[in-house]
């Protein structure tokens, strides 16, 4: 098994380490896992308590206590959600600085960090969002969705596969011709925008508040939906 480095998360070196090795050897007592890992004892039994409170670990029976390693399914959805509410939080605390707003380009690295961008957006939606976007994307934008919908914000949603919600209507759209890929396109409250292309795994495009990116965003899903 390759390394994992959970240290842009919050966790340390050596709780990365010590987690790799509980998924690798399984559950086991603070001094097994030490020896696994070829850590002292007190730094094994403190990435361990580490692991726990982060929830990347749980402690079963009493003495000797032994962990056993969260799924990595879990350990994602945790830091998925614990970010997501550190960034709403760090969003309501910025927007009450009186700072004059600026055209802003990000450069898109990762379908996962695009989905999450735009849904952080629509949960920011005042009045309107569009999306053009693959099927699979609506099961991390629902709930951001959901609630813009709730909040009668203007929604209309199209997708380049057969996908549906409960609460609003997503429009198939045809072949897409002379577009770099599939399609990732979300225009919010016309002052935010995504215009990206996705190529199975890879994603290549940008979210941006220029005024120029957010015409060329939604006038590229009117003519989609047009064709479509």
């Amino acid at each position: 098994m390759p390394d994992i480095d959970l240290t842009p998360f919050g966790f340390t070196p050596t709780e990365s380490l010590v987690y790799r090795v509980l998924l690798t050897g399984g559950p086991g007592t603070g001094y097994a896992i030490a020896r696994t890992a070829g850590l002292a004892r007190a730094n094994a039994y403190s990435a361990l308590e580490g692991l726990v409170t982060k929830g990347a670990a749980r402690v079963e029976g009493p003495r000797p206590k032994r962990y056993r390693p969260e799924p990595p399914t879990a350990l994602i959805a945790r830091i998925t959600n614990d970010h997501g509410l550190a960034l709403d939080r760090l969003t309501a605390e910025l927007e009450q600085v009186a700072v004059p707003d600026a055209p802003t380009l990000v450069e898109l690295e990762s379908v996962r960090a695009a989905y999450h961008l735009i849904g952080h957006e629509v949960g920011r939606a005042g009045r309107s969002v569009e999306l053009v976007v693959p099927p699979d994307a609506f099961g991390s934008l629902a709930p951001a969705l959901r609630r813009a919908v709730g909040a009668g914000v203007e929604v209309r949603l199209a997708s380049t596969g057969a996908a549906a919600l409960d609460f609003a209507d997503v429009t198939r759209l045809g072949a897409v011709d002379g577009w770099p890929g599939t399609p990732v396109l979300a225009v919010v409250d016309d002052r935010s925008a995504v215009l990206a292309a996705r190529r199975g795994a890879e994603i290549e495009g940008h979210w941006s508040t220029m005024p120029t990116l957010v015409a060329a965003a939604r006038l590229a899903i009117a003519r989609l939906r047009a064709e479509g």
